[in-house]
């Protein structure tokens, strides 16, 4: 058996150091926790290229909608994400109908985010399921839909755009 000399243990030490604080280092820079849920947006969502960073476009969003009586239930400029709680969307030709807004803003080149807007209801209730599993994108002409492109429209005229 071959035993270490004194030369040879302060060279594993010194080698094992600095690979640790990196380590260590590399573990503090990613951190998994996020306010954003595990799902995307579905495809029927709103898109476009704001001209701000995700911050910028998060704040100013919840601004708007804090304006417009939706309230806010999470923000975080953080994580680029925003979400209502539920509220009636009401319509001359219809019933109201419980709406949610969600807004995704996530990075694009400098200063740009990219942002989609989704609206969602829950035609039933069902408790054994996952309440995503129960959303489904607002119709098109529906007041939840319209609410999300006035949102979409005033960070495009306060933020400005990029046309893809």
């Amino acid at each position: 058996m071959e035993r270490w000399n004194g030369e040879a243990a302060r060279w594993a030490v010194r080698s094992i150091i600095p690979s640790f604080h990196l380590s260590l280092a590399f573990l503090a820079a990613c951190n998994p926790a996020t306010t954003r849920p595990a799902f995307a947006p579905y495809p029927e969502a709103l898109h476009a290229v704001i001209n701000a960073p995700p911050a910028a476009v998060t704040d100013s969003a919840k601004a708007w909608l804090t304006a417009q009586g939706p309230a806010v239930q999470h923000a975080s400029a953080l994580d680029g994400f925003l979400e209502t709680g539920w509220y009636d969307a009401t319509d001359s030709s219809a019933a109201p109908v419980r709406v949610k807004l969600r807004l995704w803003a996530d990075p694009d080149v400098s200063g740009k985010s990219r942002v989609t807007v989704e609206a969602v209801f829950r035609p039933i209730e069902d408790p054994s399921r996952t309440a995503r599993d129960l959303e489904r994108a607002v119709p098109q002409d529906s007041a939840g839909q319209r609410l999300a492109q006035r949102l979409l429209k005033a960070l495009i005229d306060k933020l400005g755009h990029t046309v893809d």
